[in-house]
């Protein structure tokens, strides 16, 4: 019998490795190529209608954003090629002829840019639908050579996993049968086992207590245990933390995320998940993310709940950079597209109202023209110190939209108050006494504000209230140095 288990032990480590083998080889070889040569397929046809913008572009600005656009597509292109010459498993000449391809591609765009800046709109036009797009023709046709020979080489990992897998039932089949006739030798099997199971789960549960950020707490939030790890955390003893209502460890509700919030949902059942900033006796943010599940007895009823806790403060400060403006420190456009969705459905949630303000400098491109583009640099950065420096609650955000145009998410309570907030902040920009000769309107430099307040519970999506604050500048802008709010 022991040889019999010993035998079947092997044949099973050896077919589960072999089939994990194939398994791992269809996705880190097949898979990875064909969805890295897709993802170049897809990255060609965008870089090649930001192409078009390029043609388009009616300044400076613009050609260096479009031109911008169809550098970061070209950075996936590359990223993308070398996912494929790392995993891909045919010949390499296969690869080469579509990376020389994407080369001599760049070569035309260069060339298209070159003629853009020289004002020869109309070459650069022509080569971008003739040559540009027999180019990005031939380049996807390469690379669907690349995904065919994927495709080819993941159906041949699967069909030999299928065969292992055969194999591994009928020889595993047959001791399992052979085993059963000894069944007494099995069962003292069985007991070393568990015996050995159970040691090793106190291993693992004194792992967990050594290793994980974890609370038991009853129905009310009071702390029934918690693990030597998160006492560690917390600077506390397991005997202080004792009975003690923890408020799930929240100890800043400035933020918005409240306990009774937290237990509202975890007492129906469901498990609470989110990100919790925390205060330090030093006065510095410190971010967790907490997950609150429902312990339940055999009738599915909650009998309290287990905190697990992971420290994501540094995380968070990575995020943190790559959402913000590099020039005026402001929340990107990236970052505008996710916040404004969801204060919208808070918004709609709590019924409560919510504010969003589109702002342009006036005649920002006359002052770049003047005074040249570091000073206009200069500009944007007073002016977003300006904005950042309005704003006092957490949930509300000042972003940078683009060029010479911020927007602003605040909770509102009505029309009046927006209108005094906004002239407040149309007149600390102008107060700045940033001269502008070339304003028509003030000698020093000012402001346009559009603002749209989404009433109480309406539900509104995101471009619409976007498109009404933008309908708003438009007719600040018709007066310049302005506000209207709608």
């Amino acid at each position: 019998m022991i040889f019999l288990l010993v035998g079947m032990w092997i044949f099973s480590f050896y077919f589960l490795n072999s089939i994990a083998g194939e398994v791992k080889n269809l996705y880190f070889h097949p898979y990875a190529v064909s969805n890295a040569a897709r993802n170049v397929n897809i990255n060609l046809v965008s870089m090649h209608r930001y192409m078009k913008d390029v043609v388009l572009a009616e300044d400076e600005q613009q050609l260096l954003t479009a031109t911008g656009r169809v550098e970061d597509h070209e950075h996936r292109v590359m990223e993308n090629f070398d996912t494929i010459f790392d995993r891909y498993l045919g010949k390499v000449g296969d690869i080469q002829s579509a990376y020389k391809a994407f080369i001599d591609w760049k070569v035309i765009r260069d060339e298209v840019i070159s003629l853009k800046r020289q004002g020869r709109d109309r070459e650069a036009a022509d080569i971008t639908k003739n040559r540009g797009a027999n180019h990005v023709a031939l380049l996807n046709s390469e690379t669907q050579k690349l995904i065919d020979f994927a495709d080819k080489k993941a159906q041949a990992f699967f069909d030999a996993a299928n065969e292992k897998k055969r194999h591994a039932l009928l020889i595993i089949t047959t001791l399992w049968t052979v085993t059963l006739v000894i069944s007494v030798v099995v069962s003292v099997y069985s007991i070393r086992h568990l015996r050995y199971t159970q040691a090793d789960m106190r291993q693992r549960i004194h792992l967990i207590d050594q290793n994980i950020l974890m609370a038991k707490l009853d129905k009310k939030g009071a702390v029934i245990d918690i693990s030597n790890s998160l006492c560690r955390y917390l600077r506390v003893t397991k005997k202080e933390m004792q009975g003690q209502k923890v408020n799930f460890f929240i100890n800043d509700e400035s933020y918005g995320i409240k306990p009774e919030d937290i237990l509202r949902i975890a007492s129906t059942g469901k498990t609470w998940e989110g990100e919790i900033p925390r205060k330090t006796d030093s006065g510095d943010i410190q971010w967790i993310h907490s997950m609150v599940h429902p312990d339940l007895d055999h009738d599915y009823n909650v009998q309290g709940y287990t905190n697990i806790i992971d420290d994501i403060t540094d995380r968070k400060a990575v995020e943190e950079l790559s959402v913000t403006d590099m020039l005026t420190s402001l929340y990107n456009r990236r970052y505008f597209d996710y916040v404004i969705e969801k204060e919208i459905r808070v918004a709609h949630r709590n019924k409560t109202s919510l504010a969003l303000a589109v702002i342009d400098i006036d005649f920002f491109k006359k002052y770049n023209d003047e005074y040249g583009h570091p000073e206009g640099d200069n500009v944007l950065m007073n002016v977003a110190h300006v904005l950042k420096n309005s704003l006092k609650r957490p949930n509300d955000y000042a972003f940078r939209l683009g060029g010479e145009e911020f927007g602003i998410i605040i909770s509102i309570t009505d029309m009046e108050q927006a209108r005094r907030f906004f002239n407040s902040l149309r007149s600390r920009i102008e107060a700045l006494e940033i001269e502008h000769a070339g304003s028509d309107i003030s000698k020093f430099l000012t402001v346009s504000i559009g603002a749209h307040i989404s009433i109480k519970g309406a539900l509104m999506n995101s471009n619409q209230m976007y498109l009404k604050a933008d309908e708003a500048l438009y007719r600040a802008k018709q007066r310049r140095n302005f506000v209207v709010v709608t």
